[in-house]
């Protein structure tokens, strides 16, 4: 006997709110600071419509906790949803409801059974313009920033690199974010002059009475569609067609950390080269726009983005001013920096490895430096899989091989892919090579894997 499905899930847009109802039920606040309050006259019905379906997976996807089983150990879910439209002639397409539903099922690995209805809104809309800056300025392209060591290095590595005269978007569930992103960046403009070029925009979402976290998905996999699509309404209004990415290749591709992994252990994938390559299609398509969702540091590690600015110490310090920790996605009170989670563990690692004291004020304990460092199961295999990719081990090309398959990465360099991992490898072990030595000869640390970086 087939299991039954769950309730149908019914999401509607209505003046800056999201409405869930149905098997769910939840109001999302909508808000648009700075630039983004001179695109709400301008935005077309199918923009709303853009930004109401990815808000709404995001609502769903935050509030439906996973429950894991010997069954289900990855606690899949089922969502039976239906959007409410303006423009059902379009979103009712059957190419159009595919592109939603496996954009959908890459980036969370959930079910997603979409469909549409309409909804007659108050204000009927003209067709989408461009927003009037006052002046003849134009931005260059859209750069999403969320304030974490990814987006203040790229930030800082486009500047660097001569490109001027963007306008960077702050996509964020937290208020706290935005603040920080606006403080970040008026720090910037003292540190270099052209920055002064730049504009801002945030685009803010809040859970109105919700539960609290605890009950809450935590890792919250559907917020770089709603990223994106905020990105690509932007895009649009302003003229520009292409949006920038700050994320490191290693981290946009996103290899798990063992075989297991491969089928369940998609963390993330808000910067993942075929997400985005499916945001690019499903965005260019609804908005009428050639739309390119770029990443520009696509075959850069971390630390190499970081070495970019290393000799600067205005910008170092600066850079350090960027959160990483997960806990702050969680919003974990007190902690900043935790020193234990796999985002700390590799913003000491970025630093470090490029030549750099870390001067995070991690708040719980560095658990690099406590007396048994590899109880830390994320530290133990992000160790071991450098370790295999430094002695030529083959099992982690092979899983490289794999997850390109599975992740439709087959068009990308190969090659390219294996020496990007390769560096970051290396990079690892020169700044945590020691803790392997602990774990095999004890506290006589052996030093070569300095030379080895």
């Amino acid at each position: 006997m087939l299991a039954e499905l769950p309730q149908q899930i019914h999401i509607r847009y209505e003046a800056g709110h999201l409405n869930v109802t149905g098997a769910l039920s939840q109001r999302l606040r909508i808000t648009a600071q700075s630039t983004l309050q001179n695109l709400i006259p301008n935005i077309s019905d199918r923009s709303i419509d853009l930004i109401c379906i990815a808000a709404g997976a995001y609502t769903v996807d935050r509030i439906s906790k996973r429950q894991k089983t010997k069954a289900n150990d990855a606690g899949l879910r089922t969502f039976p949803i239906c959007f409410h439209v303006a423009d059902l002639g379009y979103w009712s397409q059957p190419k159009v409801i595919d592109q939603i539903a496996e954009l959908l099922n890459f980036l969370t690995g959930d079910f997603w059974l979409v469909s549409f209805e309409i909804q007659k809104r108050s204000v009927t809309r003209n067709p989408q313009t461009m927003i009037d800056f006052g002046t003849n300025w134009q931005p260059s392209h859209i750069s999403l920033y969320s304030g974490g060591l990814d987006s203040a290095a790229g930030l800082v590595c486009e500047l660097l690199r001569g490109q001027r005269d963007f306008l960077l978007l702050t996509a964020s569930h937290q208020t706290s974010v935005r603040r920080r992103a606006i403080d970040q960046i008026n720090a910037l403009k003292h540190f270099i002059p052209h920055a002064r070029s730049l504009s801002h925009a945030s685009f803010i979402v809040n859970l109105e009475g919700s539960y609290r976290l605890r009950k809450q998905e935590t890792t919250q996999r559907a917020r770089g569609f709603l990223f994106c699509a905020s990105a690509a309404v932007l895009a649009t209004a302003t003229g520009t067609n292409e949006v920038h990415i700050y994320e490191n290749g290693h981290g946009a591709v996103n290899l798990p950390l063992s075989v297991s992994g491969l089928s369940n252990g998609f963390s993330t994938r808000g910067a993942h080269p075929t997400f985005l390559r499916m945001m690019e299609a499903l965005a260019s398509d609804a908005l009428s726009s050639q739309l390119r969702f770029l990443l520009p540091f696509q075959f850069m590690t971390k630390a190499g983005m970081v070495r970019e600015f290393a000799k600067n110490p205005d910008l170092i310090q600066w850079a350090h001013a960027s959160h990483s920790c997960v806990h702050s996605s969680w919003r974990e009170r007190s902690i900043a920096h935790c020193g234990e989670c796999p985002a700390c563990i590799e913003r000491h690692q970025a630093f470090v490895a490029a030549g750099v004291v870390d001067m995070t004020p991690y708040s719980r304990r560095k658990i690099w430096e406590t007396p048994n460092p590899l109880c830390n199961d994320y530290l133990r295999a992000y160790l071991d899989t450098s370790l295999g990719w430094v002695k030529g081990d083959s099992r982690v090309r092979e899983r490289l091989k794999t997850h390109r398959i599975l992740s439709e990465l087959e068009s990308y360099d190969s090659e390219a892919l294996v020496a990007l991992h390769h560096q970051h490898a290396v990079e690892t072990l020169s700044v945590y090579g020691d803790l392997l030595d602990y774990l095999v000869q004890g506290h006589n640390a052996n030093t070569s894997w300095q030379a080895v970086a």
